[in-house]
């Protein structure tokens, strides 16, 4: 009786097996399709213009000068984008500060130029200053992104 009694258990377990590969656990029915948000896409801002070697009367000047503040400060919200047009002369638009000498700090670097655009976005809110590699601190900007 003992191997009849193991016979029908292994015929059990291979039934069970085969059941179970059988089942795969899959729900049946229709698959639900995403919804996409609702909303108007928001249309980015064009970007802020920033005049490089020329001021806004036209004189050849060293500088950078914001189109709508007439300054060398361009304030922005974060996502925008700057792009600077060169106007004049050779110039750079070079990320960092100028305590005692300008130091980049790598966030961008048009390279020196005259006559190109050079754009960058400023996704995150901050104070970003920049100078001129070719004329250094008599050349100076801020970015202030809120």
């Amino acid at each position: 009786m003992a191997p009849r009694l193991r016979a029908v258990r292994a015929a059990l377990y291979l039934f069970f097996c085969v059941i179970a590969i059988a089942c795969d656990n899959t729900m049946t029915g229709p698959t639900p399709t995403p919804t996409p948000a609702t909303g108007p896409t928001p249309t980015p801002a064009p970007p802020r213009i920033v005049s490089v070697g020329q001021s806004s009367s036209g004189e050849p000047l060293n500088a950078f000068i914001d189109a709508q503040s007439g300054t060398s400060t361009s304030t922005i919200h974060a996502g925008d984008v700057i792009e600077w047009r060169w106007l004049s002369g050779y110039h750079s638009t070079t990320s960092g500060t100028c305590p005692l000498g300008c130091v980049p700090n790598g966030l961008w670097d048009s390279g020196i130029g005259t006559g190109p655009t050079f754009q960058h976005a400023f996704p995150t809110a901050g104070t970003f200053p920049y100078f001129c590699s070719v004329h250094g601190t008599m050349m100076q900007g801020t970015v202030v992104v809120e």
